[in-house]
């Protein structure tokens, strides 16, 4: 009965009972039904800002087409089919609509998979594909162009097959050492560019020692041709730089010249490869086919590190549904 409850609650702490009220208002109301509406309008200004477009062909001959589950549908009168404010989204489908919010908060606050999994009461494998299909979502958005002086370095992960079977190379253990001491074709290589505004981006390059090609492949259409690129003496950099038509200053850091000429250095982007190391290694190794992902959610987190905790659930929350990206489970195992 409620009222042996009642009495028994009175025998807890302050603090049991605080936890006790949280976890049923947590069970009870997942989340203030008024804050998942208003985002729910921010979303639909921020997807359809030039107008409301059809989500499958973009043809702007679009009508209303009723609700469904108190949600405004939307009728395409060009290829015939029906979409609401969500639909191409990540939570596009979901049955735990009340949970978005929630999961969002716990992926700005940089949560592990089980920790969310068990605060929210969803199977493991829900809240990995969630993720992946947020991260997905905001990597379509693309980066800034990176402009004045912009420094560049890249820093090295070992190559994981986490979650698959090892066929070419025997198992190894999370911890234990490559056999191949120093740089080798089993570590996999991270270009960072970072210029003076904050603006970052950080990208999967290739195996072993990047060559100036695959840097053009990952950064090279984010840089502004008037950006002055800063780097150490690695030549690889001097060829991207030559092949760009950029300006180049070089630090020379086996000399110990940390800054050249009172301004050009490499600490800011060094510095991120710290946070970025420190920051992953919360997720226990990471599948190098879902690296760029990690990558991209580093880099939102590290763009919004000076916002207040809501406006970057909010900012994210949005940024993941800002254009139309359709994927599915399958889409994601067979990636």
């Amino acid at each position: 009965m409620w009222k042996d409850v009642y009495e028994d609650f009175s025998d807890l702490t302050k603090s049991e009972q605080l936890a006790l009220f949280n976890a049923m208002k947590q069970d009870l109301f997942p989340e203030e039904p008024d804050k998942i509406t208003k985002l729910l309008k921010t979303i639909r200004e921020a997807r359809f800002a030039s107008g409301m477009a059809c989500v499958h062909c973009g043809s702007m001959s679009v009508k209303r087409n009723g609700k469904y589950r108190s949600r405004q549908r939307y009728l395409c009168k060009d290829c015939g089919k029906t979409f609401n404010d969500m639909t191409n989204t990540p939570f596009s489908g979901s049955r735990y609509p009340e949970k978005w919010v929630t999961y969002i908060e716990l992926m700005v606050e940089g949560y592990t998979l089980p920790k969310i999994a068990k605060r929210l009461k969803i199977h493991i494998s829900t809240a990995f594909y969630w993720r992946h299909k947020i991260l997905n979502a905001l990597g379509s958005l693309g980066f800034n162009q990176l402009q004045g002086i912009v420094e560049s370095d890249e820093t090295f992960f070992r190559r994981s097959l986490k979650g698959r079977e090892v066929t070419d190379r025997k198992p190894k253990k999370r911890g234990e050492k490559d056999k191949k001491r120093g740089i080798s074709n089993s570590k996999i290589a991270v270009v960072v560019a970072q210029d003076r505004n904050g603006n970052m981006i950080a990208r999967k390059a290739g195996t072993g020692r990047v060559k100036a090609e695959e840097i053009d492949s990952v950064i090279g259409e984010y840089i502004h041709p008037s950006a002055l690129l800063c780097t150490d003496t690695a030549t690889n950099y001097k060829k991207f730089a030559k092949l760009k038509g950029l300006l180049h200053e070089t630090v020379n850091e086996r000399q110990k010249q940390r800054v050249k000429k009172g301004i050009y250095h490499i600490q800011h982007v060094n510095n991120a490869h710290n946070r970025l190391k420190g920051w992953i290694d919360r997720f226990q190794g990471v599948a190098t086919k879902y690296l760029d992902n990690y990558l991209y959610w580093f880099r939102w987190l590290d763009l919004g590190k000076d916002l207040a905790f809501d406006k970057r659930v909010e900012q994210m929350l949005i940024s993941a549904c800002q254009k139309s990206n359709y994927t599915t489970v399958e889409m994601l195992r067979s990636a």
